[in-house]
């Protein structure tokens, strides 16, 4: 049997001896905080420290489409995020206060109210508001600006108004107003020439005299994709004979041109001239990642601001994307709800 003192001198007992301070060979190990060991002992036999294990952070989840979650899927410029700054311009983007070429935006510049054209029921409503003077200061929709700036008749009084994209938001769908199919039929006759001489000024022989294509809308209805403004449908010869089938339509032949006009309406009744949305149909191969598509944007002061394949490109990717979730079989094309359909 061997002896103790070899047994001390083994590889496997001198750790655990050491650790709980026993004398080995004249000096001891440190067993307790405050005790100095000696210089020769620390030098030779330095013992690990131990150090606290740092606590994990669980981030929280990356929503996509919230509002205002800078981590938006992988790519800051995610178009479900209206706060992304590298993409101010976003065609999806209707919260970019800075973004002055935004398509969605009803607030952006070249957009400006039409001195002439407003929703009168709205505009009483607005003016109902007795913080309406402008000696107060007060914005007619903006229910945060005073005490009695939700007063009954106020068209912006709801309780989540003071949102910076709600009812009374300054920018954005959530600052479009809802209006009936026929105020909007008024609204859109009372636009229609400030409308077709902005676009003129782009010069694009594709959409020259739209207005008298066929019109495949009973009125201008309010779509979510395009900001939440009021447009209207047109097909032109090439287009029209099948575009008139909506989900029936089957492939479009090359050379067709739908074009889609967009004013927008405030809660104060006022109105503005938006974008020109212009799809043309190529001939095969000229663009397979976009169904052959030729997508146009067109801003109310007249500039083009991307075209697939040209010049902004980047400006109407979003469109065909959105078009392309469309699929094959409706060749890429979102149709009008039914209630608004003309009968052909």
């Amino acid at each position: 049997m061997r002896s103790m003192k070899s047994r001390l001198l083994s590889s496997t007992f001198i750790p655990v001896l050491v650790g709980a301070g026993v004398v080995v060979g004249g000096a001891v190990a440190p067993s307790a905080p405050g005790y100095a060991a000696g210089p020769s002992v620390e030098r030779m036999n330095p013992l690990p420290v131990a150090r606290p294990k740092p606590a994990t952070i669980q981030l929280a989840q990356c929503k996509p489409c919230n509002p205002c979650n800078p981590c938006a899927a992988k790519k800051g410029c995610n178009p479900c995020n209206p706060c992304a700054p590298k993409r101010a311009c976003n065609p999806c983007n209707p919260c970019a206060a800075k973004g002055a070429c935004n398509p969605c935006n009803p607030c952006a510049a070249g957009a400006a109210a039409s001195s002439k054209c407003f929703v009168p029921r709205l505009r009483t409503a607005a003016l109902c508001n007795p913080c309406a003077a402008k000696k107060r200061g007060c914005n007619p929709c903006n229910p945060c600006a005073a005490k009695k700036a939700c007063a009954p008749c106020s068209p912006c009084a709801a309780k989540k108004a003071c949102a910076p994209c709600g009812p009374c938001g300054p920018c954005g769908p959530a600052a479009a107003a809802e209006i009936t199919p026929a105020e909007a039929r008024a609204a859109y006759k009372c636009l229609i020439g400030e409308m077709t001489a902005s676009y003129a000024k782009a010069g694009l022989k594709t959409v020259s005299g739209y207005t008298g294509w066929t019109r495949v809308n009973t009125s201008p209805y309010q779509s979510a994709t395009h900001g939440n403004r009021y447009v209207n449908n047109y097909a032109d010869k090439h287009a029209a004979q099948r575009y008139t089938k909506f989900e029936k339509a089957g492939l479009m032949p090359a050379g067709s041109v739908i074009a889609k006009d967009s004013f927008a309406v405030r809660p104060d009744g006022s109105t503005a001239v938006g974008p020109l949305f212009v799809m043309e149909k190529m001939t095969a191969g000229f663009s397979p990642k976009t169904g052959n598509w030729r997508y146009t944007l067109i801003m109310p002061n007249g500039a083009v601001i991307g075209t697939t394949k040209g010049k902004g490109a980047a400006s109407v990717k979003f469109c065909a994307e959105c078009h392309m979730s469309m699929g094959e079989g409706q060749d890429s094309m979102t149709f009008l709800p039914e209630e608004f359909r003309k009968k052909f």
